[in-house]
């Protein structure tokens, strides 16, 4: 009997001592008294690490006002689809870095399903998504995630789960305020780039995080969407029946402006503003609901500046054109300065300012408007642009978006 109580007396002592290693190997890696590889640490087991997931991964840089100008010149001679191994639990955010938009459309409404089919050819001009380029990568985790779900997102109550994805960013003393910016950015850039997108009221979602606990670790997860038991679609659409209606209603005008176009890139870029100037009013008295939008602009015909901004290149992108919407400030006739949004545009090599909203003059009592008017800010270079135009990024309070450099001079 001895022999054999030794012999479990040891076993109990090398279990209690493994244990032990265990226990103290636990705390100083959770801690962080250690630095322990990745692929060894036992973090993993309380969320997904961001930074981690991310290395080698081929992830685009951040463009800034320096190295815009560059980006874009690279990124024309490249496949700008990034090919990427897949990665654990972000693999399903990154595996599309720069996106595809499906352009030239035809939709077609199942009345049973309520669901849109899309079928066109595809363009890749990396122009249309400017916004995104310029998100850190936090905001492009909630971007990607947001346009990899554009279906369930007519539903208007798509939640976006990104489960432990930013545990680890929220684990700092300032994740929450860094997270906060990141998801107000990548919202806001999301529908820059997308003007096509016009159905969502942004102010209707929100960011929420739940935390739950085990002894002194917390372990955070995130989810975007609206309140519970709402929606977050704009004032005029409540289901996603209508989302669709609208949806090949505008895309349906869309072609039909195509249609009427003709000659080279100069000629369609100029019938295209002539369109917007010719059948879009200025809503001076902003009392109605889509007025920020290419719907407003296209379909109702009435916007203010974001609208006509959103319609020129809503059309543009369609047509495979380079188009980005600029804002800004802006000095108006009587000198008073005001917030204001503009687009540029590529052609033969170059960027140029189009101001449709500005080129559409509000006309009070009856008179004649000399044509020279409606093309005062048609494809213009900086120096005459900039002398009542400033840029200033501001799509959302506290952002600093930047621009690529367009010409000095005017481009006929």
């Amino acid at each position: 009997m001895g022999r054999n109580d030794d012999l479990v007396s040891r076993i109990l002592s090398s279990i209690i001592l493994c244990i032990f290693f265990i226990v103290v190997y636990f705390c100083l890696d959770i801690f962080n008294i250690i630095e322990v590889p990745k692929k060894y640490s036992l973090t993993r087991l309380f969320g997904a690490d961001i930074k981690g997931a991310l290395e080698g991964l081929a992830v685009e840089p951040i463009v800034n006002e320096i190295n815009i100008d560059t980006w874009i010149n690279q990124k024309e001679t490249e496949d700008i689809v990034l090919e990427t191994e897949p990665l654990p639990e972000i693999n399903t955010y990154y595996n599309n870095v720069q996106g595809e938009e499906l352009v030239n459309t035809d939709i077609n409404i199942d009345e049973n399903t309520d669901k849109t089919t899309t079928t066109g050819e595809i363009f890749t001009n990396v122009e249309n998504r400017m916004y995104y380029s310029q998100l850190d990568l936090y905001g492009r985790v909630i971007y990607d995630e947001i346009n990899n779900h554009r279906e369930e997102l007519k539903t208007g109550t798509y939640v976006a789960d990104f489960d432990t994805t930013f545990n680890e960013l929220l684990q700092e003393e300032n994740g929450a305020a860094i997270l906060e910016n990141a998801f107000q950015l990548s919202i806001n850039a999301f529908l820059f780039d997308n003007p096509q997108i016009f159905y969502i009221d942004i102010t209707k979602m929100y960011m929420s995080t739940e935390v739950t606990s085990l002894g002194p670790l917390k372990t955070y997860r995130v989810r975007i969407g609206p309140l519970e038991g709402e929606n977050y679609y704009a004032q005029d659409f409540n289901d996603i029946h209508e989302v669709n209606i609208a949806t090949y209603e505008l895309e349906n005008l869309t072609e039909s402006i195509q249609g009427s176009l003709y000659g080279d890139t100069y000629n369609q870029i100029k019938l295209v503003h002539d369109y917007i100037i010719s059948n879009t009013k200025y809503d001076q008295d902003m009392d109605n609901n889509n007025i920020y939008t290419a719907y407003g602009a296209l379909k109702e015909r009435i916007a203010v500046c974001e609208g006509y901004a959103k319609a020129f290149k809503y059309i543009l992108d369609d047509l495979g054109i380079p188009c980005v919407i600029a804002c800004g400030v802006a000095r108006n006739s009587n000198g008073e300065t005001e917030s204001h949004a503009w687009n540029y545009v590529k052609i033969d090599g170059g960027w140029y300012a189009v101001d449709c909203t500005w080129d559409d003059p509000v006309i009070i009592g009856s008179g004649y408007i000399s044509q020279d008017v409606y093309k005062r800010y048609f494809l213009k270079g900086s120096l005459d642009f900039f002398q009542d135009h400033a840029e200033d990024g501001r799509i959302v309070e506290g952002s600093n978006f930047v621009y690529p450099t367009i010409s000095e001079e005017n481009y006929r």
